[in-house]
């Protein structure tokens, strides 16, 4: 998995801000935009590429959160890319489109969010 993805950060909103941007920029995934929203575990920031805004939620070595107004194929392939590892699940939340990687216990996250009702689930990593 990426490094921003497995890193203890200091509480500073640059250095969380730089290591997603470098991982997005590393795969091609140039001219986005982040701002970190919040600088403690789990982590939270806003992105932007191309007008198309997103937030992306993660706690170290546990789970990636990616949230969108609508779909958005490049932004989920480059975060698949810097994951290095397929999605687990999509689903609509208030709204938005939430995609989900997990790095341990996917089946029983993804009975989770199916027992729980969650909106036009879909699991992705089949």
């Amino acid at each position: 998995m990426s490094n921003w993805f497995t890193m203890n950060f200091p509480p500073s909103r640059h250095a969380i801000e730089n290591e997603l941007r470098l991982a997005l920029w590393s795969t091609g995934f140039s001219q986005v935009w982040i701002t970190c929203t919040k600088a403690e575990s789990p982590f939270e920031c806003q992105g932007l590429w191309h007008d198309q805004s997103f937030q992306v939620e993660w706690e170290p070595r546990q789970y990636v959160l990616l949230k969108m107004p609508e779909p958005n194929q490049n932004v989920l392939e480059a975060f698949e890319k810097i994951l290095k590892h397929r999605a687990l699940a999509a689903y609509k939340q208030d709204g938005a489109v939430v995609v989900e990687w997990r790095a341990r216990d996917a089946d029983r996250r993804y009975a989770e969010l199916a027992n729980a009702g969650a909106n036009e689930l879909q699991r992705l990593n089949a």
